[in-house]
């Protein structure tokens, strides 16, 4: 039954018994008596008029002799017309007649007796010999057709009778049939009191003593006074009634029964808790104690591996290097990036385990970092010969924001275990488009491999952690067991899915297996890819690999690049003869593959113009390349590899880096490993950054102290190490932040170099005064960054005037502090303005849509909106509101973590945050409203 029908139901109260008597039994009698009355009223009003009709046609056929020879009377000699009139008046002895005439063809009358004061009689048609009735005031015209001796003019005998006697006959009907439905009415109203005395009120009887019934009445009489059927039915209700207080009983004493053996079972739980309580202490100090191992081992691993990197940095900025040693360096340089990620797993999986990773945003670019993760990867698949090409779909935006560093280490996990369980042959890495939203996108990426798979059992634990195919102890693949288990931790942050694919299952000659994973990524609405046009360039290529050609292929056509592919080595060479013939802006790319020097010198006694060949750089001679006048095009193939060789650009070229000399900065170094300081010193060097290094934190406070005394400036900035014997690097921050306390107007930018792997570390050194922390090992760009954010003018002199700072230090700095903006803005002020201008010119949009989607109850999206509105808060100094986003973000992501469903609660709680939401976003705008008016 629908909603309507139930609701229509209800209000007519047809679900008592009393609405279903009426609407079964009451409706449908008055309704066919409705009909019948309908009925008779109709036939019996057809029979009367069908009498009159007859009583008409006998006297007209009475009286038309008579009128016919009335009517050759008056025309043989017209004064007989009143005799005539005197013999027709015999006709009003019929009943009911009020008057009658003799007409003529043109509506006069020759004879006419009865009222004259009524109107004419009516037209009568030429035709015919009988018409009626036709009505006239109430009445009914009769008129018969006489026979005359002109038979084209008609004479009609027309009579008139009083229709009173049918509507008397009419009133007679229904008088009767009104006092029928009286008497039904009067004995359906008895019946339907026999039926209330005898069914209804006997079941109101039952339902009253039911609903008197409860646990402490159950023992009580019922009484029994109805008959038939409900006289049974109330004494089975009696007898159930009974056995439930007996059920009831029975209960009482097992419930108590229960009680005494639950007093028992928690005194035996007090007990074992007290033992339970013991162990837990004892997991809580082992945990305590790896916690600090971690740390303790994180710190040892990675100091010496920040000299490592720091120094190979140092020497790839040497512009004197040769093309071997600058390969031999990059080699070295993609090991120890490799030892550093085996570091990483080892302390993110104790991260994850504790659940204090957190993942960063920030902008990078997404096809860069897929490249960097296979070109260190590339000596690992070259010593196996592994063919390694890279698909980017042109809908996959080039620029994301994300953590591009776990988003590495997954893509590293997953292709190195493609090399490592690959004996020959290909692997493939692809990017896709899977969910294109509002700033937002899901990105699909696949390592497709041709080793050797992976059995129906080693699937089940493929992503648990410590587990790897071949555990046994001849086994031929290294490796720790974590990187599948820490991917899937870090992918699931990233709000997507990994799974593996046999190929054979999609194609049954394939070989070998797909690991897949998705991720969500920031985008931007306004990016557009612009190629570069080679539109008068020429290219004749002759690659193996399929793959890698379809490659080349693609970036070509992208580059508006007029594209030869030779088939074979033999096509190549027939080819090479046309290429004398073609400007000089011409390339070769061959394939390095069997023997290349001897492939080299064949083509260079066909071909003197552009050469490169692709191949991995440990398998390419620089001297030999040098001696045949032929530039390496390393796999595995990227865009900027094409441009470059397109262009004509340098391999190897130096990286140019932001200046710091204008600012003249004066960095203090804190570190007890005295290479850390030597690579930091070099490093702020190039910047053109002045150092004095210190290797423990009392001379680091003696020298500040020194300084101090002698009235010159203090340190632009100190770089401070954590760990260091005798006084760490948090007790000489605090020593640091005394003494400020006693000098006006002075305070240094402390940041801390930690090599620590817990998330919470940062909190920790804030709290202690530190500004912020740059792990180890030191990368230049984490210099560059520190440098811009912390020592910018606002350090060295004021950055507003003092209306301006009076006007500022007004504002509440949780709801909106302007100091950390302009931070965050790199200490620019106009971008710090368009930052928070479009934070606040989004807050509408952003409310409406939540307000949408908590009404329509699609919590999914409403944690992507709410995440898309926590991620822009973190670029404007708005405390309060990212708490309150992020609160509310973890709130609504219970749902999704805990699989439920949003309840009645659920749903109350979610509005009440909304509306604590649009009070702060009031607030903020108010705020943000007088910064943006006094700025203009």
């Amino acid at each position: 039954m629908s909603n309507f029908n139930k609701k229509l139901f209800k209000r007519l109260k047809l679900n008592h018994a009393y609405g279903q008597l009426i609407a079964l039994i009451f409706v449908p009698i008055m309704v066919l008596a409705c009909v019948g009355a309908l009925l008779v009223m109709k036939e019996t009003s057809n029979a009367a008029k069908t009498n009159q009709r007859y009583a008409a046609i006998a006297i007209l056929s009475r009286y038309q002799a008579t009128a016919e020879q009335l009517v050759r009377l008056i025309q043989a000699n017209p004064k007989y017309r009143p005799q005539a009139e005197n013999i027709l008046q015999h006709i009003f002895n019929e009943k009911y007649l009020i008057r009658a005439a003799i007409v003529l063809p043109n509506q006069q009358t020759l004879l006419n007796v009865g009222y004259q004061n009524r109107k004419a009689w009516p037209k009568l048609p030429q035709q015919g010999s009988f018409v009626g009735p036709l009505s006239n005031q109430h009445n009914n015209i009769y008129a018969i057709r006489l026979q005359t001796e002109d038979a084209h003019a008609p004479i009609w005998l027309s009579i008139e009778l009083d229709n009173q006697p049918l509507e008397i006959a009419h009133y007679r009907v229904m008088i009767v049939l009104i006092t029928t439905a009286l008497f039904t009415l009067l004995l359906l109203l008895l019946c339907l009191n026999f039926y209330s005395r005898r069914w209804i009120a006997p079941m109101y009887e039952i339902r009253m003593q039911l609903q008197r019934l409860n646990a402490d009445t159950l023992d009580q009489h019922m009484v029994i006074n109805s008959t038939g059927e409900l006289r049974l039915l109330q004494r089975d209700i009696a007898n159930v009634v009974k056995r439930l207080h007996f059920s009831f009983l029975e209960l009482k004493e097992h419930t108590e029964q229960t009680e005494d053996d639950l007093r028992r079972t928690l005194d035996t739980l007090e007990v074992q808790n007290i033992t339970y309580k013991q162990a837990r202490d004892q997991a809580i100090s082992s945990n305590q104690a790896k916690s600090v191992f971690l740390a303790n081992i994180s710190h040892e691993l990675r100091t010496p591996l920040n000299s490592i990197d720091g120094f190979i940095h140092l020497l790839l900025r040497q512009d004197n290097l040769s093309n071997d040693q600058n390969l031999y360096l990059q080699t070295i340089r993609k090991s120890s990036a490799h030892l550093l990620a085996l570091i990483n797993d080892v302390l993110d999986f104790s991260k994850i385990d504790a659940g204090k990773l957190e993942l960063e945003t920030a902008p990078f670019d997404l096809e860069e970092a897929i490249f960097d993760v296979m070109d260190m990867l590339s000596p690992l698949a070259a010593q196996k010969q592994i063919e390694m090409a890279f698909y980017y779909d042109d809908t996959v935006p080039k620029h994301v924001n994300g953590d591009v560093l776990r988003f590495k280490q997954i893509l590293t996990n997953l292709i190195s275990n493609a090399i490592k369980f690959t004996p020959d042959g290909e692997i493939i890495v692809r990017v896709r488009m899977e969910h294109d939203d509002i700033g937002q996108c899901l990105l699909h990426f696949s390592v497709q491999d041709s080793g050797i798979g992976l059995s129906g059992t080693d699937r089940k634990k493929l992503f648990e952690s410590f587990s790897q195919g071949d555990a046994s102890v001849t086994r031929q693949f290294g490796g720790t067991g974590l990187g599948l288990a820490i991917s899937k931790q870090l992918v699931h942050l990233m709000q997507g899915q990994i799974g593996f694919e046999d190929n054979q299952e999609r194609a049954p000659t394939e070989k070998g297996s797909t690991f897949w994973f998705t991720a969500m990524f920031q985008v931007d609405e306004n990016e557009e890819i612009i190629h570069p046009v080679f539109k008068d360039m020429h290219v004749l290529s002759f690659l193996a690999h399929p793959a890698t050609a379809n490659v080349l292929r693609h970036y070509l056509e992208d580059y508006q690049v007029v594209h030869t592919e030779a088939q074979s080595i033999l096509d190549l060479f027939s080819r090479l003869n046309g290429l004398s013939k073609l400007p000089e802006n011409t390339w070769l790319i061959v394939d390095h593959s069997g023997d290349t020097e001897a492939l080299l010198r064949e083509i260079r006694g066909r071909y003197q113009g552009n050469l490169a060949v692709y191949g991995y750089q440990m398998t390419l001679e620089p001297n030999m390349l040098h001696e045949y006048r032929a530039r390496p095009l390393y796999q595995p193939l990227s865009r900027s590899g094409v441009i470059q060789l397109l262009s004509n650009q340098p391999i190897f070229s130096p990286e140019e880096h932001k200046d710091f000399k204008e600012r003249n900065l004066h960095i203090l170094a804190v570190d007890d490993h005295l290479p850390n300081l030597i690579v930091l010193e070099a490093l702020l060097a190039e910047l053109n950054v002045k150092t004095t290094k210190v290797q423990s934190g009392q001379e680091a406070l003696s020298t500040i102290q020194q300084r101090i005394e002698q009235g010159l400036k203090p340190y632009d900035l100190v770089f401070m190490d954590i760990q260091m014997p005798v006084m760490s690097g948090i007790d000489t921050t605090r020593a640091i932040r005394s003494l400020e306390s006693t000098l006006d107007g002075m305070r240094m930018p402390i940041i801390a170099l930690t090599a620590h792997a817990l998330a919470d570390e940062k909190q920790k050194l804030l709290k202690v005064g530190m500004d912020d922390y740059v792990t180890k090992p030191i990368q230049v760009e984490q210099l560059i960054q520190i440098l811009t954010e912390w020592t910018s003018d606002q350090f060295a002199q004021p950055q507003q005037t003092n209306e301006n700072n009076v006007y500022v230090e007004a504002l509440d700095p949780d709801i909106l502090d302007w100091k950390k903006s302009l931070a965050l803005a790199a200490n620019k002020e106009d971008l710090a303005q368009d930052l928070l201008k479009m934070l606040v010119d989004s807050f509408p949009t952003e409310l409406d849509e939540i307000s949408q989607l908590i009404e329509l109850e699609d919590f999914p999206q409403l944690e992507h909106v709410l995440h898309r509105l926590y991620g822009a808060t973190r670029y404007v100094g708005t405390p309060k509101l990212q708490r309150i986003t992020g609160e509310f973000e973890q709130f609504i992501s219970t749902l999704r973590k805990e699989r439920r469903k949003a309840d009645e609660i659920f749903i109350q709680d979610t509005l009440q945050r909304l509306d604590h939401l649009q009070l702060v976003i009031h607030e903020v705008e108010a705020a943000a409203q007088q910064i943006l008016n006094h700025s203009n």
